[in-house]
């Protein structure tokens, strides 16, 4: 194929800025909160700086995305998830109205039946190797780009945090998650260009890293290598783990100068019948003694939970709330039992109960989208808002900001409270969100920008 086919990758598009998911508004319900939406694409950004000659679109208006298209495109490319597929059909058929060659589709959305009628290929996994080997280049390791998220309160940008992937995909096969369709095994991410990405975010004065892996820990030699990197920068660092593995090793994080200063980490239930259905193959009474491990280290815990499960009735729900703020959690992020293709959950409450929404859009587990059969749609969605409420009181959030705060002092002296008025000028100054940072071919670094008026030479 030749090298020269132009290609265009985007996002779903967005009706302004309010249409962005928020990552952490979906989860506190409060009138004035902090936030963090989805602005920025993972999957395009390591797409973008393992193959330059790509073209990106992040979560685009509609007009973006028509005046896009005005160029001269041999193939579209979506990145999309489950509840964003029906803009994606809408995209998809304005893109064939354009006479546009090809349309691609790749991330978890790809899973969804019906999507092989309106896209001529599908990426299952991540996608660099096959889109180099279309365009006839090759590629030797994958590079991490450089990914810098936005804390925001209100309007106002407070806190900037790097994005770091050690690994993608997961071998575990929890029977409700899509990974083990989409990528059931593990990537390594080379330790030299996570040292590179990490030595960047030290030198423009990022002081946290977030690990995004599904599972930090998955392979252990190799997280033990990048704990080192973390703390070879000086860097504070928090990750997605299991329970069981944080707490073995949250006394050696935090030793010696170790700044690991949060985890996110999945409580699923407090029934452990529950947990051995959904194939998660940790007892309930060790994930308490663990998070009671992890919180003697003084560092911050995000705890996933679901509610929804088939043998749950409104009380049941109501009790485990109780269970919930009882361990004085940071902060719960609570979303409602929902089915996605491919998964062994889908097949199995479709047979059972059926699953009767059609609107992707409520496919975001926030919605009840199958026949439950004790709690109604109305019921569940109030329940939801009333635990999120509950297990996410204010002064949660609040101390998990004074708890950092405390651990900046510490290791940082006086100079710690010169750290959040630095990070809020250069969030003002350094906007991800307006142009985007790739390490170029020459060690060093590029701006990158769409030019919506560009022309094939």
């Amino acid at each position: 194929m030749p090298a020269d086919k132009r290609i265009l990758f985007t996002t779903a598009f967005i009706n302004g800025k309010d249409d962005l998911f928020d990552w952490v508004g979906t989860n506190i319900k409060w009138k004035y909160r902090f936030s963090r939406p989805r602005k920025i694409s993972y999957a395009l950004r390591f797409l973008k700086q393992n193959i330059p000659e790509l073209e990106i679109l992040e979560y685009p208006s509609w007009e973006e995305y028509n005046q896009a298209l005005n160029q001269d495109w041999d193939v579209i490319g979506f990145s999309f998830y489950l509840n964003e597929v029906d803009k994606i059909k809408r995209m998809a058929a304005f893109a064939r109205e354009k006479n546009i060659p090809k349309l691609w589709g790749g991330n978890y959305g790809v899973l969804t039946e019906g999507l092989e009628k309106i896209l001529d290929r599908s990426f299952l996994g991540y996608a660099e190797y096959d889109v180099a080997k279309y365009l006839n280049k090759k590629i030797s390791n994958i590079i991490h780009p450089p990914i810098i998220n936005n804390l925001e309160f209100g309007s106002l940008n407070i806190m900037r945090f790097g994005v770091l992937f050690t690994t993608r995909g997961c071998t575990h096969s929890c029977k409700f998650c899509q990974t083990p369709k989409f990528q059931p095994c593990s990537e390594l991410l080379p330790l030299p260009t996570l040292e590179k990405v990490i030595r960047y975010y030290k030198s423009v004065g990022v002081k946290i890293i977030g690990i995004f892996d599904e599972n930090f820990g998955l392979r252990r030699s190799h997280a033990a290598e990048v704990v080192k990197l973390l703390n070879k920068y000086k860097m504070y660092w928090a990750c997605m783990a299991r329970a069981d593995y944080v707490a073995k090793q949250a006394k050696a994080w935090t030793a010696n100068g170790g700044r690991f200063v949060g985890a996110g980490v999945g409580i699923e239930s407090f029934n452990s019948n529950v947990l051995k259905d959904m194939n998660k193959k940790y007892d309930q009474k060790k994930i308490l003694t663990d998070l009671k491990t992890i919180k003697r280290h003084n560092i911050g815990i995000l705890g996933y939970y679901i509610i929804g499960f088939e043998n749950e009735t409104k009380k049941s729900i109501k009790d485990s709330y109780e269970k919930l703020k009882d361990l004085k959690i940071d902060m719960n992020q609570i979303t409602i039992l929902t089915p996605l293709p491919k998964t062994q959950l889908w097949n199995e409450l479709e047979s059972k109960y059926g699953i009767f929404e059609k609107d992707y859009s409520k496919y975001d587990t926030k919605h009840l989208v199958w026949h439950h059969p004790n709690l109604s749609k109305e019921t569940i969605e109030r329940l939801l808002d009333e635990g999120l409420r509950y297990t996410n009181p204010r002064r949660g959030f609040l101390r998990l900001l004074y708890q950092f705060h405390k651990l900046l002092h510490s290791s940082e002296g006086f100079s710690a409270y010169g750290i959040l008025p630095k990070s809020i000028y250069y969030t003002r100054k350094f906007s991800p969100d307006g142009y985007k940072i790739f390490f170029d071919n020459n060690g060093g670094l590029s701006q990158y920008k769409f030019n919506f008026n560009a022309e094939r030479i």
